[in-house]
């Protein structure tokens, strides 16, 4: 794959919305009102409560398509790295906090024991993929650990209760599987970031990250997607959770 970086310009609204930032949709403003995130004056606990709602409660899976409104990813209640993002974002701007997607591209060795050997080599070696850049404290910090939800994640460490240290495959790729950083503690979280391959660049919308990259979303029109990726990665995942 070609490598193309996006510069972010500086002069952008990171609390605009947009298509896919949808934050003023109904679904999204009673989420808002019903979790009293407008109420809450610490911005560490304001962030870190949002951050844990899409983390956990938004599980791990893999949607028909990843251009879809972040009021679409809150009803389907599932998603993975492009569309939860698109989620967070939308969630953080509403209560006022500056945030931007930052764009890459991954490795298909996150996919290892989610999809079957036969299909490894039908699928692109890599992938579309983002995460959260907030602006907390004076500084920018990334927010990769909101993919994986816990739930998913307790049910992969007792699948391997023996594993230490760093951990590829099942959507992982963090050095400490056994307490990778995904727990908001006004720093950087991560869960996938060991399987990085480029950095695309900053971009202020989900928006202009698609129309950067039309690919990412053409991939959920091939077969191979529809078919077999989605498929066998969603029945797998559900498997693990339950405890199979």
């Amino acid at each position: 794959m070609e490598e193309k970086r996006v510069k972010q310009s500086e002069n952008v609204d990171l609390l605009q919305q947009s298509h896919l930032l949808d934050y003023n949709h109904p679904a999204m403003q009673n989420l808002i009102r019903e979790r009293g995130w407008l109420s809450l004056q610490n911005r560490s606990e304001l962030i870190g409560s949002v951050y844990t709602f899409v983390r956990d409660e938004i599980a791990y899976g893999y949607t028909k398509k990843f251009q879809i409104p972040a009021s679409v990813v809150l009803s389907k209640g599932y998603g993975n790295c492009l569309t939860k993002t698109t989620l967070l974002l939308a969630l953080l701007r509403a209560v006022d906090i500056p945030c931007q997607l930052h764009g890459a591209t991954i490795s298909r060795v996150l996919f290892r024991g989610l999809i079957p050997r036969p299909y490894h080599k039908l699928i692109p070696k890599y992938f579309h993929h983002s995460w959260v850049e907030v602006q907390y404290d004076n500084t920018w910090l990334e927010m990769g650990g909101h993919i994986i939800d816990m739930p998913y994640l307790l049910k992969l460490q007792e699948k391997f209760p023996d594993y230490m240290g760093s951990f590829y495959g099942y959507g992982l790729a963090a050095l400490h599987f056994k307490n990778p950083k995904i727990k908001w503690e006004g720093e950087s979280t991560f869960i996938q970031k060991k399987a990085i391959e480029k950095d695309l660049g900053v971009f202020n919308t989900p928006d202009e990250f698609f129309t950067a990259f039309p690919e990412a979303e053409a991939f959920t029109h091939t077969f191979r997607y529809r078919a077999l990726f989605r498929n066998n990665l969603n029945s797998t995942i559900m498997a693990i959770r339950r405890g199979k």
